[in-house]
């Protein structure tokens, strides 16, 4: 008798054929970060359907994918070797990383799209964000949420995510890159999450126009993207203005952590925390994680790379609207 494989297993045995080390990382990752929890293996199994749906129904290539990841990885690697010793971020010009990254919808589409949805199987901190999304979801759904509102959507994964695990709720995406709307809509009809109940307006959040989403939303996500922008406040002052009274945001940022695309440097999670209380909202649970490739031992030892400066971290907070 044979014992059937996993999708997460085809699916690194598909990667192995492009990548061996690349499978065997993040077989070592799933080790690393993973739980004896059952819904710790049930997330897996669903990234990895997600994205040998995408793959199957052309949304792109396994290639394509394996390859984009690398490049991030490896450019990661370089520029974060460069920040412990600077202590500074490599990019400085928004529009410059604007013109560069996301401006460019190929790149967009078939490279950062598909590597960003592999980092929720290949790292640490992608993996950590999904699953206390899920945990926080939970909350949502017993408080009746109805509406979300997710603020750089990109492939809107996480929205579509959140629309899966609250069957009553509607979503509205928004990103400015003009490769989001189209890759989200794909991958909304290969996974089937959320028909009739997910709508993506590309834009500027920070922008009144007809496609802004200015009603009334009672949650919001908001992930991997306060670092991105020069002005962190006005995108949490944004989403403070969409959301009704005690209204609830799930939001992540990274933390002494390079990128291409990384522009504000925040040094600690407490920097976070601070920035969120400016601008009316109240830290109600914190989840943040440092950036390792197994799981700290103990609550002890957690503590403690998350607040070492030559560790990279990720914020990760359920926040309610006060003012």
């Amino acid at each position: 008798m044979t014992v059937e494989q996993s999708e997460f297993d085809r699916l690194l045995a598909d990667i192995s054929i492009v990548d061996p080390q690349l499978a065997e990382a993040t077989r070592q990752i799933d080790v690393g970060w993973g739980t004896n929890e059952p819904r710790d293996r049930e997330l897996t199994e669903l990234v990895a359907t997600v994205l040998r749906g995408g793959i199957e129904t052309g949304l792109f290539s396994l290639g394509t994918m394996v390859q984009g990841f690398n490049t991030f990885a490896h450019d990661f690697h370089a520029r974060q070797a460069d920040f412990l010793r600077s202590r500074e971020y490599r990019a400085k010009d928004y529009a410059e990383v604007s013109r560069d990254v996301y401006s460019n919808e190929e790149f967009m589409r078939t490279v950062y799209y598909p590597a960003l949805l592999l980092s929720y199987l290949a790292s640490p901190n992608y993996r950590h964000i999904l699953r206390e999304l899920d945990r926080t979801l939970t909350s949502w759904r017993e408080r009746s949420a109805s509406r979300v509102l997710e603020v750089a959507s990109g492939h809107a994964f996480l929205l579509l995510f959140a629309l899966r695990e609250l069957p009553r709720a509607v979503g509205v995406g928004t990103d400015i890159a003009a490769a989001a709307g189209g890759f989200a809509d794909a991958l909304q009809r290969s996974t089937g999450w959320a028909e009739g109940r997910f709508r993506f307006a590309v834009g500027d959040v920070l922008i009144p126009g007809p496609e802004a989403p200015l009603a009334s939303f009672d949650t919001a996500i908001c992930c991997e993207l306060l670092e991105h922008v020069p002005e962190p406040a006005r995108f949490l002052r944004a989403i403070h203005e969409r959301l009704i009274p005690g209204g609830r945001l799930f939001l992540s940022a990274a933390v002494r952590m390079e990128s291409v695309d990384h522009l504000t440097l925040f040094e600690s999670t407490a920097e976070i925390t601070s920035l969120l209380a400016q601008q009316g909202f109240e830290v109600i649970r914190e989840m943040s994680a440092p950036f390792l490739t197994r799981r700290p031992r103990d609550a002890a030892r957690w503590q403690k790379e998350l607040r070492s400066p030559l560790v990279a971290a990720t914020f990760v907070g359920e926040c309610r609207k006060l003012t």
